[in-house]
């Protein structure tokens, strides 16, 4: 497959670029500062997805669109800037009939009391640098024209091994027997690749944790 992968360059979407050349895919590696390393099947475009015809010339002979985007969790506008992009991004793939897969966050998560993740779940000062990804989530999540599919991580999401061993879930926070809900990076890119692979979770959302 050729597969475009926007925020390739940050802390999650480096894993899911590295996962997708280890299948054997044809990556458009696209960020907007540090490149990454050199590999075969991968060509850099370091730019802003709101260089619209740009983003979209890309993306046009992609099989899919694999999203990690983030413009910075203290961004000055983050929210906004978020909604912005996916506005970009859904009507982009829509234009061109491309299936979208959207990294958001874990705050949208359901607790097993019924309320949602970011209510007690977080720390309070992490909250406003977490609306941007609910917003997108609240906003999209029932909206069937998009060809897309969400993918929220456990609560915490750390730098550590492929594992390949994790829980699948919807829409509740998964945790492990140690009463903890965390994955690494390098196994939230894994079912994420499974995904692009073989759809099973088109306009809905799946979670993976320990």
């Amino acid at each position: 497959m050729k597969i475009a992968i926007i925020g390739a360059s940050g802390f999650v979407g480096e894993k899911i670029v590295d996962e997708a050349l280890l299948r054997g895919h044809q990556v458009e590696a696209i960020y907007r500062r540090n490149a990454i390393k050199e590999r075969a099947n991968l060509n850099q475009h370091k730019i802003t997805i709101f260089d619209e015809q740009i983003f979209t010339d890309i993306v046009k002979s992609c099989d899919l669109i694999i999203s990690a985007y983030n413009p910075g969790y203290y961004h000055v506008a983050q929210k906004e800037r978020f909604l912005d992009a996916y506005e970009l991004i859904f009507r982009v793939a829509k234009s061109l009939s491309k299936r979208v897969i959207a990294v958001i966050g874990a705050t949208s998560l359901i607790q097993y009391d019924g309320e949602l993740a970011r209510e007690g779940f977080f720390p309070k000062p992490w909250l406003k640098a977490l609306e941007g990804p609910d917003a997108v989530y609240f906003k999209y999540k029932d909206d069937m024209s998009i060809h897309k599919t969400f993918v929220s991580p456990a609560a915490e999401l750390i730098d550590g091994e492929r594992t390949g061993k994790y829980q699948v879930g919807k829409d509740h926070l998964l945790y492990d027997e140690y009463n903890e809900s965390r994955i690494s990076v390098q196994d939230l890119a894994h079912p994420i690749l499974d995904e692009a692979e073989n759809p099973k979770h088109i306009g809905t959302r799946f979670t993976i944790a320990y």
